[in-house]
């Protein structure tokens, strides 16, 4: 039975000092444990008891029951194990596990940036840019995903960074934005518009997608502010790029095929209408942002279009969906609401939904707040984003024991986690971890402090488990998981004391992860029943290192 599963969870790679700190116990049922249970944390060397307390049952969920060992009021740093007792007896033991200031900033930050990408370098057909998965693929929207992760580096932890390894990083930023300017260059050489970029190069080449060339125009401007002089006319030239692709968008017209009836919960009969979704308002919002700190202020008055159209989709209290409201509908003609993760090449159709894994990334609104208070508009821009903050997105993570972004409400069904996914979205979950750190700052609220701990955690270990149903589903990684155990592993390929993943044998990958039926298929309908971590996909994609390097970033 696919629920029938047991395991101590615990994070493979540290738990951060000061941070919620938290092992989970999964099992069939309620009877696994008692009410009387309880955990103890010891010092692995000398075996001391230096915290204990009791155990709470956090109830049923993805078929499943939990239970929390929460130590966050521990203040020690070192090894340690955690004991799971009931009535006397020894039901868990961990492996060594370490705690310590600035740990996933520490053990992860060069590989996944630095490390993996020159390798990746290496393996790019076109000779710059990266090989992006575990194929020889170079989609836009994945290279702008982790040029904006080296920018946010740069932007927040620049001066974590030994002045070798910058000169490496900003190597990198160029390599990815180069391979940009390729794609802008071929589009315009196919006669597909000035300012335009292929999707990728050889395939799909033929294809422009408006939400890569919103999220161009953001990493290109990011990219001329963030790099040094050194880079000074690459700095010219990226700003430049930016301006022409921005122009392109103010007379493109939103694509209406690659949608996924399925993940985006509509009706088999839904059609989709002529508008922009509002994910590429979001980002084209983002892009006009960006290039007003360029100090071109003419793009301010189209930023602040973008986000009037973004306010207008969002759900009001009034039309609230079981108690969620502040999400936002997809488009202005449905009450479909958007979903975190679309992306999707379903059958090969190339469309609307590819790329999209931005998950209701409301950093452009506030930037704006930021940037311009004394606006007019400054104090809706306020409004939308504590109405999304507490209407939807900390209700909606605190609905699972890990508070774990889910993938959305459907409609007449409920929030779903990983039901209607094309792949697991890992991508999504460190892009929450960044919406909760703004959060946290932008209200001064440390209720947003579990959700940024739960889901860079479910990366680093603190995840559902594997298990030797859900491992059958991945393509290229394999393990020997007892049958009825649940084992957490970290998704970081060569990072944590256990790993799962990638189709790439190179360490700082981050796999897709946990989802239903088989890997880039629509193969099961969102249903209550259906949701739940139940299947492995494994295939690396640097999109997810993107949004984990976004997050560590700013954990500070």
């Amino acid at each position: 039975m696919k629920n029938a599963y047991t395991g101590l969870l615990y994070s493979q790679v540290g738990y951060e000092l000061g941070w919620p700190m938290k092992a989970i116990v999964r099992g069939p049922d309620a009877s696994l444990l008692s009410k009387a249970a309880t955990f103890q944390i010891l010092e692995q060397t000398s075996g001391v008891v230096v915290l204990e307390g009791p155990l709470s049952n956090w109830g049923g969920k993805w078929g499943s029951c939990w239970w929390i060992a929460d130590f966050s009021a521990f203040q020690g740093e070192g090894s340690f194990i955690i004991l799971i007792r009931d009535r006397g007896q020894e039901k868990f033991r961990s492996e060594p596990f370490e705690i310590g200031k600035g740990i996933l900033w520490r053990k992860t930050w060069k590989m996944v940036a630095i490390d993996q990408n020159e390798r990746r370098s290496h393996l790019a057909m076109n000779r710059v840019g990266w090989q992006d998965c575990g194929a020889s693929w170079q989609e836009a929207n994945s290279h702008t995903a982790l040029i904006d992760g080296f920018c946010d580096l740069l932007e927040y932890s620049k001066d974590r960074i030994p002045s070798g390894d910058l000169k490496r990083l900003e190597a990198q930023i160029v390599n990815g934005c180069d391979y940009l300017s390729l794609l802008q260059d071929h589009a315009t050489k196919l006669g597909l518009g000035e300012g335009a970029l292929s999707h990728q190069k050889p395939r799909y080449e033929e294809v422009v997608l408006p939400g890569d060339v919103s999220k161009a125009v953001m990493v290109w401007a990011r990219a001329s502010r963030m790099l040094s002089e050194t880079h000074a006319a690459k700095r010219q030239e990226y700003l430049g790029r930016s301006e022409k692709a921005f122009k392109w968008l103010k007379t493109a017209r939103p694509i209406r095929i690659g949608f996924s009836h399925i993940n985006h919960g509509a009706p088999k009969d839904f059609v989709v209408p002529d508008e922009w979704t509002t994910r590429d308002l979001m980002m084209m919002c983002w892009a006009a942002f960006e290039l007003t700190l360029c100090g071109h202020e003419e793009y301010r008055a189209d930023a602040v279009a973008l986000a009037s159209k973004i306010m207008r989709r969002q759900v009001p209290r009034t039309r609230a969906e079981d108690g969620l409201f502040g999400h936002f509908y997809t488009f202005d003609t449905s009450d479909l609401t958007e979903k975190a993760w679309v992306h999707n090449v379903d059958k090969n159709e190339l469309g609307m939904d590819a790329g999209g894994h931005y998950p209701y990334y409301l950093i452009p609104l506030l930037r704006m707040i930021e940037t311009w208070p004394e606006h007019p508009d400054a104090q809706s821009w306020k409004r939308t984003v504590e109405d999304f903050a507490y209407g939807y997105f900390l209700p909606a993570c605190k609905a699972n024991p890990f508070y774990l972004l889910p993938l959305g409400y459907f409609k007449g069904t409920g929030l779903l986690w990983f039901s209607g996914l094309w792949h697991g979205m890992n991508g999504a979950y460190l892009l929450a971890a960044v919406l909760a750190q703004e959060f946290e700052k932008h209200f001064g609220d440390p209720a947003f402090r579990e959700i940024t701990a739960g889901n860079l955690q479910w990366i680093a270990g603190l995840n559902a488990g594997l298990t030797a149903e859900g491992v059958k589903a991945a393509h290229m990684f394999s393990a020997d998981v007892p049958e009825g155990a649940a084992q957490p592993v970290s998704m970081i390929h060569g990072i944590g004391r256990h790993f799962a993943g990638s189709y790439m044998n190179i360490r700082g990958s981050i796999c897709n992860g946990f989802s239903t039926g088989e890997q880039f298929k629509y193969d099961i309908e969102p249903s209550v029943e259906s949701d739940g971590p139940y299947t492995f996909t494994d295939e690396d994609w640097i999109t997810h290192s993107g949004s984990w390097l976004s997050a560590v970033s700013r954990l500070r």
